[in-house]
């Protein structure tokens, strides 16, 4: 009898701690936001803002805007692909980034404000989209629709993002 007491209680425990390890997982990736915030990187639920501050003098004729749209709930792929587009370009443009010919905007679509990019940009899901401006005009975009194939493989996800925005450089 007492070994069925014991079982029952050990077999309550694993529950228990497992629930409780699966809760605190799922707490830590919808935190994980508040940490890039603490860096003033994320925009919550602001409308649109640039990824870094660039100052009107810095400001020039020609530049590329890489926008993240993403709507107030986010999964954790959705997630991924905000980190992932973000070190590409931090890694990889970081002048372009601090001269102001690069900037990496976040958009919450579901923001009134804002709900003008989805039809603009022909938006269906969370999406990692290039504008490349010329004196303040939209000059040409694209929407790197290829982030949803990639984002199980970050190398693979880095290059193709960089070598877009690359492109758009480039072009600038």
């Amino acid at each position: 009898m007492k070994s069925k007491s014991f079982v029952k209680a050990a077999l309550l425990i694993f529950v228990f701690g497992s629930l409780a390890f699966l809760a605190v997982k799922e707490s830590r990736q919808q935190t994980a936001p508040g940490r890039v915030a603490a860096r003033g990187r994320e925009l919550g639920s602001n409308s649109v803002q640039p990824f870094h501050a660039v100052s009107a003098a810095k400001a020039q004729a020609a530049k590329v805007i890489a926008y993240y749209f993403h709507t107030t709930y986010r999964c954790a792929t959705c997630r991924r692909i905000e980190t992932y587009s973000r070190v590409a370009i931090e890694t990889a443009f970081a002048q372009e980034l601090q001269d102001g010919r690069l900037e990496f905007r976040l958009v919450n679509c579901e923001l009134p404000a804002n709900q003008h990019y989805v039809q603009e940009y022909n938006l269906f899901a969370k999406s990692l989209v290039l504008v490349r401006m010329k004196e303040g005009k939209q000059i040409e975009w694209t929407n790197l629709s290829r982030v949803w194939d990639y984002v199980g493989d970050m190398p693979t996800f880095l290059a193709y993002v960089q070598g877009e925005v690359r492109k758009y450089l480039e072009k600038s």
